[in-house]
């Protein structure tokens, strides 16, 4: 196995420069920093993380955490996995290995930072599915354990987060389809007292305000949570006798299984009513309408969360940073006028 040594022989610069590049410190001059990464690739060198980390007490490894929510395979959730492809990549970019953790403790409590108290990672990033506990909290600002949130706006000042603004998407939504004719209008959402989800919220939040200031009509059908959503959600608004004719989902999952369930009872979408959804699913393109949506930047999410972990892991950045991103429209077929009485 090749040394660090080797690799400066063979570049023809000091072992400190070497290691400069192998830790991403910077201060190394882009000709020089090729020369090293060229010895690096010939002499096929890996850095030995254990002996960094009793050097300079660093892995360079960090942790994608987030609670295991439903019952399905974990490739199928898109939001996670596409976090996730962001935070590998910033994470190989910046020299950084990435372990996911998903698990449960036996009291069906998450214990976000288990991995970090097996030493296993020197920072962790939170993928905001369940509410962080309080206890976990306080730990993390007396010890000073490097965290950033993803979705969830933490209000410990030791805590750095990134989110959308979710709030103005959904008033967006209000305004598009109430641009369209629309008056009576459904959100389809989760009972916030039994599942926490920060989207939902903001979104429920923003829909309700921009309605009332309109002064339309508004439904909230909140279901037990978002697993169940998608089947629950359509039986409710099927029983209404009177059916809004604008309807906005949490997200696209819940949207998707909505038309579904709708058409076939016969209520087909955009003929009866329209909807929009929220992250802009693949599945979404393949519906039939295909399904507007509010696409959020989840690959740039994955990668600012990484930046701002790593710096300050390594001491670059001591002090709380927040970074929200705008969400962008995507047009679909299930958006269309009012449908006429």
């Amino acid at each position: 196995m090749a040394t660090q040594k080797e690799v400066a022989d063979l570049a023809g610069v000091s072992f400190i420069t070497v290691s400069r590049v192998v830790n991403n410190l910077g201060n190394v001059r882009p000709e020089t920093k090729g020369k090293v990464e060229r010895a690096i690739r010939e002499l096929n060198y890996y850095p030995n993380r254990q002996a960094q980390a009793l050097n300079n007490g660093l892995t360079h490894t960090l942790a994608l955490v987030t609670p295991r929510m439903f019952d399905r395979p974990l490739f199928n959730n898109f939001y996670v996995m596409t976090l996730l492809s962001g935070v590998e990549m910033r994470g190989r970019e910046l020299g950084w290995d990435v372990l996911m953790t998903t698990d449960f403790d036996q009291e069906g409590e998450f214990d976000f930072l288990r991995v970090w108290h097996q030493r296993k990672v020197d920072g962790l990033v939170f993928v905001g599915l369940r509410r962080f506990p309080s206890d976990q909290i306080r730990e993390i600002e007396a010890k000073g354990i490097p965290c950033v949130s993803i979705s969830d706006r933490i209000g410990s000042s030791a805590v750095s987060w990134v989110d959308t603004r979710n709030d103005e998407a959904a008033a967006d939504a209000v305004r598009r389809l109430a641009a369209l004719g629309h008056r009576h209008f459904a959100y389809l959402g989760v009972d916030l007292t039994q599942d926490y989800n920060p989207n939902f919220r903001d979104r429920e939040l923003a829909v309700r305000a921009a309605v009332a200031s309109l002064g339309l009509e508004l439904d909230v059908i909140a279901t037990s949570g978002v697993p169940t959503a998608g089947m629950e959600a359509p039986q409710v608004y099927l029983s209404m006798a009177r059916k809004a004719t604008a309807v906005i989902s949490g997200n696209d999952s819940v949207a998707i299984e909505f038309m579904a369930t709708t058409a076939r009872a016969g209520w087909l979408c955009p003929r009866d009513y329209s909807i929009v959804g929220f992250d802009a699913e693949p599945a979404g393109r393949l519906c039939v309408p295909t399904l507007a949506s509010y696409r959020q930047p989840l690959l740039e999410m994955g990668q600012s969360a990484v930046k701002l972990l790593v710096d300050q892991t390594t001491g670059a950045r001591n002090t709380k940073i927040t970074e929200t991103f705008p969400l962008d429209f995507v047009a679909g077929d299930s958006l269309a006028p009012v449908p006429q009485s």
